[in-house]
């Protein structure tokens, strides 16, 4: 099933994105299988998950870092982002035409390093870029990070790049500044 959404009928994104080709619908029970019990910003991840689940930035998508934080690192001034992962549903297949799942991202990643294996114990993939970077969520802060896989795969590199989900969202502009 592909729903396809503009922001005016997703409440996260500003009006001038176009979020498109989401996967199947799940519910609470669904998204609670594969998210911990509590975390920093988990209302607000339920809610988007609940309202559309994955979906790819189908004319562009972009984070600036600097609206959270003073720019250390002019390299991610912006960061790009192509899609949000999805949740499957157990009966169906791991992937879409679209997007990949969560479980399938936390998977790729897991056994890069034993320092990975404990930074995927506190941290949900949830979207990539179109060069496979991806960004987390810590469940420990709620803090957005984002890896990018071509500098570094230590965990210890990932940059905070905003301070919550909401804020994330919020944030992405279909436009470069």
């Amino acid at each position: 099933m592909n729903n396809n959404f503009k922001s005016n009928s997703n409440e996260f994104f500003n009006n001038d994105i176009l979020f498109e080709n989401s996967w199947k619908s799940i519910s609470l029970s669904q998204i609670n299988e594969i998210v911990p019990d509590e975390f920093p910003g988990k209302k607000d991840f339920i809610k988007f998950y609940l309202t559309t689940n994955g979906g790819v930035f189908s004319k562009g998508a972009y984070i600036y870092p600097d609206n959270f934080y003073e720019a250390s690192n002019k390299d991610y001034y912006s960061i790009e982002i192509g899609s949000f992962f999805h949740i499957p549903l157990i009966e169906d297949e791991e992937d879409s035409d679209y997007t990949t799942s969560i479980e399938r991202a936390k998977d790729r990643r897991i056994d890069y390093s034993e320092e990975f294996e404990d930074f995927v114990l506190f941290h949900i993939p949830f979207a990539d870029n179109h060069a496979d970077n991806d960004f987390w969520i810590d469940i420990q802060t709620g803090e957005i990070k984002y890896m990018d896989y071509e500098v570094s795969y230590d965990p210890e590199n990932a940059i905070i790049i905003a301070p919550s989900f909401l804020d994330f969202c919020k944030h992405i502009q279909a436009k470069l500044k």
